[in-house]
């Protein structure tokens, strides 16, 4: 026969943990001061004279009118290499018309994207002719545009 004896453990006594150091609430988040306006007075109103000019306003002058067929760039114009490649758009001209109807210094305004086509453009309006626009019965020079549109049929 075997005989175990079974020794128990001596368990030493642990002392508890100290308690957490106490620690500081943190501060109440920041709200800015208000803006404070001071309102003052308006400042005394100026006095404005105003005169009146002795010149009459000028008379209006009367719109140009193009003369013969209507301005259209047609075929002719269209480039052959831009209907090739199929390219549209519309070109905005500038231009003046003299007092004598003719179109001088034609530029483009707004292109269509295509140089081809604003070059077509400048060149099929240079050509054109109106019945100039009139100021106090005389003929006068006006600054005028248009627009060229370029579609393929």
């Amino acid at each position: 026969m075997i005989q175990i004896d079974v020794i128990k453990e001596k368990i030493d006594k642990k002392e508890p943990p100290p308690p957490p150091p106490e620690t500081k609430a943190p501060p109440p988040p920041f709200v800015p001061p208000p803006d404070i306006v001071i309102q003052v007075d308006a400042p005394p109103p100026q006095n404005t004279i105003t005169t009146q000019s002795k010149q009459p306003t000028p008379p209006p002058v009367s719109s140009p009118a193009s003369i013969g067929r209507p301005h259209v760039c047609g075929d002719d114009y269209y480039p052959a290499i831009s209907k090739r490649l199929g390219e549209q758009g519309t070109t905005r001209l500038g231009f003046t018309i003299t007092a004598d109807g003719r179109v001088e210094n034609v530029h483009v305004e707004a292109s269509s994207g295509s140089e081809r086509l604003d070059n077509a453009a400048v060149t099929c309006a240079t050509p054109w002719r109106y019945k100039p626009a009139v100021r106090e019965g005389q003929p006068v020079a006006v600054q005028w545009h248009t627009e060229v549109k370029w579609v393929l049929h």
